[in-house]
């Protein structure tokens, strides 16, 4: 495998994901909190249960927050539009983060990645990581832990070979992907639709017997 970076910072072939990138741990929200509550900042709270209703078109989810020692707030990791973040326990997969999600703080159970400049494309990166093979493979074998409790190594992510094209077609593939994305949202919301008009035809009906 080669391991290179041009002289203008693009990548060629493959790279260290740790070598192209800023890979942050989560907070630890209990280390973060006020002696009384009257001495924090209230913060709103990026989580796996968010995202997860996001992929399946839901939007008005609850979204938790935590009040922050005010002495602290420097050190936050909050949510940044077109950053990473991947999960590592239920949800280990990498999502590009938007515009919604900023501000957010990023719990442990999440590392952030933030690429250098011109290196990846966000939303090539969350396609290499999510779909493709040996990637796929890495991941399942690198889940620490019994069946019910499946833990992602931050090793693993910072160790990942991460095959690297020009940004040219790294933004060609990731915007297929963007759009693969939006039309299952789309279909999703169809289908909900298309529920909601057929039951109530159906009332309509038993009405009319």
């Amino acid at each position: 495998m080669k391991n290179n970076i041009g002289k203008r910072g693009k990548c060629e072939v493959e790279l260290l994901l740790e070598q192209i990138s800023q890979i942050t741990h989560g907070v630890v929200l209990n280390r973060i909190k006020p002696k009384v509550q009257s001495e924090g900042i209230e913060y709103p709270i990026l989580s796996i249960s968010q995202l997860l209703d996001e992929e399946n078109g839901i939007t008005d989810y609850e979204v938790p927050s935590v009040f922050v020692d005010k002495k602290k707030v420097d050190n936050l990791n909050l949510a940044k539009e077109h950053s990473i973040v991947i999960g590592l326990t239920s949800f280990h997969r990498a999502a590009v983060l938007e515009k919604q999600h900023e501000g957010k703080i990023i719990p442990s159970n999440f590392v952030s990645i933030e690429f250098r400049d011109g290196i990846m494309d966000p939303y090539y990166f969350a396609w290499y990581f999510n779909e493709h093979p040996e990637i796929r493979l890495q991941r399942d074998i690198a889940i620490q832990g019994n069946s019910s409790v499946k833990v992602l190594s931050i090793h693993m992510i910072r160790q990942l070979m991460i095959e690297c094209p020009d940004l040219a077609t790294q933004m060609s593939i990731g915007k297929l992907y963007y759009y693969q994305k939006r039309k299952q949202l789309l279909l999703m919301e169809r289908m909900k639709l298309e529920k909601s008009v057929l039951s109530e035809e159906m009332m309509q009906y038993l009405k009319k017997l």
